[in-house]
């Protein structure tokens, strides 16, 4: 009987023992090959991103010398396209994120450039001065970053690097360890050689105006201290300074002081702008509980949050309900007019009422008192510009922020589709040109723009 149970122990231990080996095997060739397929597509994404490059400055270079504004047009449209494609292939990469951010930020850039080119070049009879000259200083960049690229290539073909190197060198990058291998060293040298990337003046987030841009609210406002903030931090929330604590501060565009305290049951940060001394965000950590609160009571607490800060002219313009908390959007309004870059984000927790979240952002960024033109295209000629199959149910004069962040002054319809639908449709009130349309999401939770 022992002799029995000996075999069968044994006859057991060796089939698991084969079992196992077979499994490892198995394991080993699966990981080999997903090893193999990975390197084979960060091969391919990396060739995908040096024809794209090769082919957007090409055709950056050919931009220069055409006459025709439809031309013109067209070949924007194709350096548009070519710079997505690059962003595809960048994003595929597993050392893009550490070291091509110069190359990503320019190609993002030199497509963006060239979308709005090809809006604008065929009603403006062809490139202008300025436009011409971006053109070709993109165009001198871009004829850089093609040759190292190309030469990295070279390399890879020649053997002297791999795709392996990138992946060594990314995983290298995240730990930080040693001295990076060739591929790092490349790309090292790609991002050190990177030219000047000439300055973008155009209507979008790109333009020069936009790298530059001061917060209108506190120009003129003198710089606070950190007690100063506090103050106003404490005052917000409607607490004891002792009941915040000084977290330090973030720098950035518009640098702030930072506290953090517990209040109510909840964990507050609150940021206060340095300048001038105003409340930029406030987050609470808490979970909320079951929903007491109406909308109509969250609303009015809203409007309770804000009006405590002695910010004049707010409306509410669209709120929605996600996880117990009412998201309630405000815009300024100006003589009428509903000021849309001049944004307050409120959130009230339906438990209590109490503050969940507060973004002045775009209000801040924003606000000033404007001088605001006379619409020169009359409502029913803006309305001439709304699609026939959808019937206008309100209207309103808006400012609108384009993508460079330029103010323009709008007519707003409201527009439903047969099918029911809602759309926010904007139309020039200057021009008579279509601005932007928005589609009205619109459920029990409350009303969004997308």
């Amino acid at each position: 009987m022992k002799k029995r149970t000996t075999v069968r122990i044994i006859t057991f231990l060796t089939a698991a023992l084969v079992v196992a080996g077979v499994l490892a095997v198995r394991d080993a060739r699966r990981a080999r090959s997903l090893e193999l397929c990975a390197k084979a597509n960060t091969q391919r994404a990396f060739d995908e991103l040096v024809t794209s490059v090769t082919e957007l400055s090409n055709a950056l270079e050919k931009s220069q010398y055409l006459s025709d504004p439809a031309l013109e047009s067209a070949m924007c449209t194709q350096i548009f396209g070519r710079a997505m494609t690059a962003q595809m292939a960048m994003g595929a990469l597993p050392y893009a994120s550490q070291e091509l951010e110069q190359t990503a930020s320019f190609v993002a850039k030199v497509g963006d450039y060239a979308g709005t080119l090809a809006r604008t070049v065929g009603k403006n009879g062809g490139y202008s001065a300025q436009e011409l000259k971006s053109l070709r200083e993109l165009a001198e960049t871009a004829s850089v970053m093609k040759l190292n690229l190309q030469d990295m290539q070279s390399q890879v073909t020649a053997g002297s690097m791999t795709m392996a190197d990138v992946y060594r060198a990314a995983d290298d990058a995240e730990g930080g360890e040693g001295q990076p291998p060739a591929a790092g060293t490349v790309f090292q040298t790609i991002e050190q050689e990177f030219p000047e990337v000439p300055s973008l003046i155009y209507d979008g987030p790109f333009s020069e105006s936009m790298t530059h841009k001061k917060p209108l609210f506190l120009e003129g406002e003198r710089q606070v201290s950190q007690e100063q903030a506090r103050t106003a931090a404490a005052k917000f929330l409607g607490r004891d300074e002792s009941a915040l604590e000084a977290a330090g501060s973030c720098e950035g565009d518009v640098p702030c002081w930072v506290f953090t305290g517990r209040v109510s049951g909840g964990e507050y940060t609150v940021y206060v702008t340095k300048q001038g001394g105003a409340i930029w965000s406030a987050v609470c950590s808490r979970p909320v509980g079951h929903e007491s609160y109406t909308v109509r009571q969250g609303l009015a607490a809203a409007e309770d949050i804000v009006g405590s800060l002695g910010i004049q002219g707010l409306e509410e313009s669209y709120h929605a309900v996600s996880g117990g908390v009412l998201q309630v959007n405000f815009q300024y309004c100006q003589d009428g007019v509903r000021c849309y870059p001049d944004l307050v984000k409120v959130g009230v927790a339906l438990d209590d009422g109490s503050l969940m979240s507060y973004d002045a952002q775009g209000y801040i960024c924003a606000h000033t008192d404007r001088t605001i033109p006379k619409a020169t295209v009359s409502r029913s000629d803006a309305q001439s510009a709304v699609a026939k199959d959808l019937s206008v149910q309100d209207h309103a004069m808006a400012i609108i922020p384009s993508p460079g962040g330029e103010e323009r002054l709008c007519h707003e319809f409201v527009c439903q589709a047969e099918g029911g639908e809602r759309y926010l449709l904007y139309v020039n009130a200057l021009t008579g040109e279509e601005e932007k349309i928005l589609i009205l999401l619109e459920d029990e939770t409350g009303t969004l723009t997308v």
